[in-house]
């Protein structure tokens, strides 16, 4: 059993490893918005506009735009630049939509619990409190188990039967506990950034660096 778990956190770090260069193309992007926002007055306003929009048309701005940054986009490049047995078939977009809809809603709700319960203060204990609560709460209580298993059914076109088999060929915390090391690695340092801006604005941010985390994976490492 302890060799199975060493097993299972040695494919983690593997899988972190081999994402730390685009991760840190997300982060130079990402930090890269933060100076542009606190320090031109034109990405500002853009950028206000944005949260103003986000705000006016909540809580549906979040349900599609991140459906649109999370699935459509990344199927999109893949379509043009993968072959086609490298990408998703067209039959899972609409289930991908749907998932990722759902997916931002629920991140739209996580930012505004938080904004409550810890401000909307740019300090270093409000940001690291939310970063905290965002990485080791959520992703682990809520969002990664959504992701493994909702891509899982939709990777066989909902079939129970065969859903059950794969969890049987590789058991649940086999897929789950990888996927969260590789998420930590990441995602702490981009989480950071986006707590960094106004709350009207954490959400857009967000979609903006899911779909380039998105297409860095899909030409770094097409089998993540």
């Amino acid at each position: 059993m302890r060799g199975h778990l060493s097993e299972v956190f040695r494919l983690g770090w593997g899988g972190a490893k081999s994402n730390l260069l685009p991760g840190a193309v997300l982060w130079v992007v990402g930090l890269g918005l933060v100076i542009s926002y606190y320090q031109i007055d034109t990405v500002a306003e853009v950028l206000d506009q944005l949260g103003d929009f986000k705000l006016k048309y909540s809580p549906w701005f979040a349900v599609l735009s991140t459906a649109l940054f999370g699935s459509l986009i990344p199927w999109l490049v893949q379509t043009l630049f993968l072959k086609g047995g490298e990408k998703q078939p067209f039959r899972h977009v609409p289930w991908l939509l749907l998932f990722w809809g759902f997916h931002g809603w629920q991140v739209d709700w996580l930012y505004r619990i938080q904004a409550g319960l810890f401000g909307n203060e740019i300090d270093f204990q409000t940001i690291l409190k939310k970063t905290l609560v965002d990485e080791f709460v959520w992703v682990p209580f809520f969002a990664v188990w959504q992701l493994v298993l909702g891509y899982l059914i939709i990777e066989k076109d909902g079939s129970v039967e065969e859903f059950r088999a794969a969890l049987k060929q590789k058991p649940f915390l086999d897929r789950v506990i990888p996927l969260m090391i590789a998420n930590w690695v990441v995602w702490i340092p981009a989480v950071s950034l986006i707590y960094l801006f106004p709350l009207p604005l954490q959400l857009p941010l967000m979609n903006i660096i899911l779909a380039l985390w998105c297409l860095i994976l899909t030409f770094f490492a097409k089998n993540a």
